[in-house]
């Protein structure tokens, strides 16, 4: 057998009938480069080990592969190699055989599989080879692409020289990487200031706008940049870097400023006639591009002037559309439908302040609004607590939650309201309350002919009580009940799983499989809110949920 016993390099004369030599004209044959060229390829070499045998019954021949590829039946060899492969996972000389001839195969992808697999195995000599070959597959992979996807072979190429530098940093100046990241960062460069002259030239062309013009010198700017990083000492980059860059600016500058000084206009919708919304994408776009101007010429003033100047005009806009919110709440009816326009209402204002942290017309609307929802919450806050003084213990525990949440976040919203705090605290203990007695009651057997499915659900409804309790009045009493409740639950549930059934089957405690009265439906403001705006004077459920809103739904 004819065994490389290190990595081949093009300039060595070829051994007989070796893999290395058929990859050597392969190199030749698909780069068709300099003379430096076929240094990408210089690490494809022969199988480096012996082979184990697929079984006894049918051995590997590593002469026969060497001599079918050196006669040009590369595919046949990746064939029964990637079989191998499969078959010894674990094997890193399979592996990296295996890539080896998937790369005399041309089949790049299959090779940087068979690589990457050597890297996880970790071998001492041959991970740092399989990342050579990596790099090695992925500068292959780019020429593929060059046709199709120029932005696919810059990755690819810059994935190479990555590879190669993990080389170089595994082993410091290996001669056949350090060939290569030379080799392949000349390719690159030459790449990417070809690119960039042809967007620089796109963007001279005449009679072309300055909207025309951007997105050639963002191209022409980005790829000239990315060849003076790439070779910090090259004139062309470095020179083509600052000329576009500046260039960029001043058309980012003039299409920003044309496009803050766009008259803003309604946006209206013949679902929703009523909620006129300000078009202000062009404002909003003039800005970006200033703040992008900005960026790659600090200190122009023209553009500071400007930029102030458009933000304040956008920051008056928000507050015009925040107030318009505002007007309209007062003529909706429905408690989730107002509280959905006044947050409509708060993120203009956020973005208002965004863009003027110190608009006095944005704080003041602000604050109006953050009184109005506050006002809001409280009201329905005092509603449901109303309400669950003639409900049944479930659905008083239900209504008691929802006024609690309702009066936490009207506090959030007006801090330091000796009101609101009292209200909170005595929803609080009435819900404490009515949890207490709604746990003792599930906690209690109706009788002994109770099915084990309906005791089950009525033990989970009680914990889920005491949970809850626990969490809002903590108690020692409270921790014993839900371990005693707990404990029994496991065994219930033990016994429903030997017998076949999942407690998620089992009926509930207002199911009329148990002899119970169904429990009541929750009011309509309760369920799940849709994200978009309110139908004005019509009951829906559209608007984000509140903050404190996780604590709404239960089932006891």
């Amino acid at each position: 057998m004819n065994f490389l016993r290190r990595p081949h390099h093009p300039s060595d004369p070829p051994p007989t009938r070796s893999l290395s030599l058929v990859l050597r004209k392969l190199s030749a044959r698909s780069l068709s480069l300099a003379p430096l060229a076929p240094v990408v390829l210089a690490w494809v070499c022969a199988f480096a080990f012996p082979v184990p045998a697929l079984s006894a019954a049918a051995p590997l021949n590593i002469q026969e592969l060497q001599h079918q590829l050196t006669n040009g039946a590369p595919q046949t060899v990746a064939d029964t190699l990637a079989l191998q492969a499969e078959l010894q996972p674990n094997s890193p000389h399979i592996q990296y055989n295996a890539g080896v001839a998937a790369y005399a195969a041309r089949r790049w992808e299959d090779a940087l599989v068979a690589f990457d697999r050597v890297e996880t195995l970790n071998h001492p000599t041959l991970a740092n080879w399989a990342r050579f070959q990596r790099g090695n597959a992925e500068y292959q992979l780019g020429v593929e692409s060059r046709s199709a996807n120029l932005d696919e072979t810059i990755a690819r190429w810059r994935a190479a020289l990555e590879a190669y530098q993990l080389v170089l940093k595994k082993t410091p100046g290996e001669p056949r990487a350090l060939e290569n990241d030379v080799f392949v960062r000349t390719q690159l460069l030459k790449l990417l200031l070809e690119e960039a002259r042809k967007a620089d030239e796109q963007s001279n062309q005449p009679n072309k706008t300055a909207a025309q013009r951007i997105p050639d010198l963002r191209n022409a700017h980005e790829k000239f940049s990315e060849a003076h990083q790439l070779s910090p000492v090259n004139p062309e980059a470095e020179r083509g870097e600052s000329d576009t860059k500046n260039r960029l600016a001043e058309a980012l500058k003039q299409e920003g400023m044309r496009n803050a000084q766009t008259p803003l206009s309604l946006k209206s919708s013949r679902r929703e006639p009523r909620l006129p919304e300000v078009d202000a994408s062009r404002l909003e776009q003039g800005i970006s591009q200033l703040e992008e101007s900005q960026q790659l010429r600090p200190g122009d003033s023209q553009v500071d002037e400007a930029l102030k100047k458009a933000k304040d005009r956008l920051a008056d806009a928000k507050v015009k559309q925040a107030e318009t919110f505002l007007a309209l709440e007062e003529q909706i009816p429905v408690t989730k439908e107002k509280l959905a326009l006044l947050r409509m209402a708060r993120e203009q204002i956020d973005h208002a302040l965004e863009q003027s942290p110190n608009h006095s017309e944005a704080q003041r609307t602000g604050e109006e609004i953050d009184r109005r929802m506050a006002q809001v919450h409280e009201d329905e806050g005092d509603f449901q607590e109303q309400q669950s003084a003639f409900s049944q213990p479930e659905q008083q525990a239900m209504q008691l939650s929802q006024a609690l949440d309702h009066f936490q976040q009207a506090s959030e919203l007006r801090p330091n309201q000796p009101r609101l705090q009292a209200k909170q605290e005595q929803a609080e203990q009435k819900l404490a309350q009515t949890l207490d007695k709604l746990a003792d009651k599930l906690m209690q057997s109706p009788g002994a002919q109770e099915p084990m499915e309906a005791k089950a659900a009525r033990l989970e409804g009680a914990e889920q009580a005491l949970n809850e309790l626990q969490a809002i009045k903590p108690s020692d009493r409270t921790a014993q009940r839900a371990e005693q409740v707990g404990k029994e639950l496991d065994g219930l549930r033990q016994m429903l799983a030997e017998k076949g059934q999942q407690p998620s089957e089992t009926p509930g405690p207002g199911d009329p499989r148990n002899g119970a009265q169904p429990m009541p439906s929750p009011p309509q403001w309760m369920a799940p809110p849709l994200d978009g705006p309110p139908r004005v004077n019509q009951p829906g459920n559209k608007g984000q949920a509140p903050r404190s809103a996780g604590r709404n739904i239960r089932d006891y």
